[in-house]
């Protein structure tokens, strides 16, 4: 089942107890997500009734123990399982036990890029859940989402130029509407926008991007991190500029913890730390992983480093790959 095909079922108000959310496509999944939040929940009360687990760290009793808990001040419950690709043995018993007999009044979402499918969990999600495939688009279909994207705006732009700008930003969804916000920016009112607009304000990419930097700091993938930095610096792009990058990521990431811990709503903390709303859901709960502590830390040594470039002490690309070991580890 396709994402389009989903929201046709959520508008005939049929939602399923079981579902397997699969895919590499960040954005449709958590477009997925929302849509289901909207679908099965009362607004006023969904906060009761929606819980998120992740398997690896919590365990599969502690997904199905909620699952099968009566919703509270509302008709249904959403319970959304990740990270769970390493589930043992004895918690696959207690998975089938459920797909068998889920409870009525719940939604159970499982939610993963991939799927072993040698592994008998993976066997009985297959069999038991709605399968939801949420994959990258392809040109074609990016053009689409653009149009669709930029209507809902009520801005516009020709195929051609969508296609243009699929050809220097790429198909990932999350890149793409951050180009369309900054172009809807640039342009300053609903109207059209020209290709010369996504010729000069886009910057080419569909191998690497500063946004991908970004997104390997607050997912902690260091590998992706290092090995991006070494095309950027390759490039000839500029350490200084990509230390802007860099400390600008942690400096979201602080803005957005210190105000979770304050118990701030994600709208309120999208505007504060800059982050462009449909990212929100996802760049929290990445930080969520993040001690404070460690943030902070970055936040300061970036400080140190952006000095250490500006009076030319040490080779700049060297500086900025050390800051990262450092911080990053």
């Amino acid at each position: 089942m396709t994402l389009d095909e989903l929201l046709e079922q959520f508008k005939a108000k049929k939602i399923a107890p079981n579902y397997l959310f699969r895919g590499t496509e960040r954005y449709l999944h958590q477009e997925a997500i929302r849509q289901l939040r909207k679908a099965a929940l009362d607004e006023s009360s969904w906060m009761f009734n929606w819980m998120e687990y992740s398997v690896a760290s919590q365990g599969l009793a502690s997904v199905i123990a909620t699952a099968v808990e009566y919703p509270m001040f509302g008709d249904r419950r959403v319970v959304i399982a990740r990270e769970f690709e390493k589930a043992s043995e004895d918690e696959l018993v207690l998975l089938k036990d459920y797909l068998k007999n889920p409870q009525a009044t719940t939604t159970l979402v499982f939610q993963a890029e991939d799927l072993d499918k040698r592994r008998s969990f993976s066997t009985a999600l297959l069999k038991g859940c709605v399968v939801v495939d949420l994959n990258p688009l392809k040109d074609r279909e990016a053009v689409d989402w653009i149009t669709n994207y930029l209507n809902r705006h009520k801005y516009q732009m020709a195929g051609t130029t969508a296609g243009l700008l699929v050809s220097l930003a790429g198909t990932d969804l999350f890149t793409l509407g951050n180009e369309l916000e900054k172009l809807m920016t640039n342009l300053g009112r609903p109207g059209l926008i020209p290709p010369q607009d996504v010729e000069l304000l886009v910057a080419r990419a569909r191998e690497h991007s500063n946004f991908e930097l970004g997104d390997a700091i607050i997912a902690r993938e260091t590998k992706t991190l290092m090995r991006l930095l070494v095309r950027q610096l390759s490039d000839r792009a500029e350490p200084i500029m990509l230390l802007a990058i860099v400390a600008r990521t942690f400096r979201q990431m602080l803005i957005a913890k210190e105000l979770m811990q304050q118990k701030v709503p994600a709208d309120e903390i999208a505007k504060e730390a800059g982050i462009p709303p449909f990212r929100i859901t996802d760049f929290l709960t990445k930080v969520r992983r993040w001690d404070i502590d460690k943030i902070a830390f970055a936040v300061r040594k970036m400080a140190e480093v952006d000095n250490a470039m500006k009076n030319s002490l040490g080779k700049p690309s060297l500086q900025l790959e050390y800051l990262l070991c450092e911080v990053m580890n």
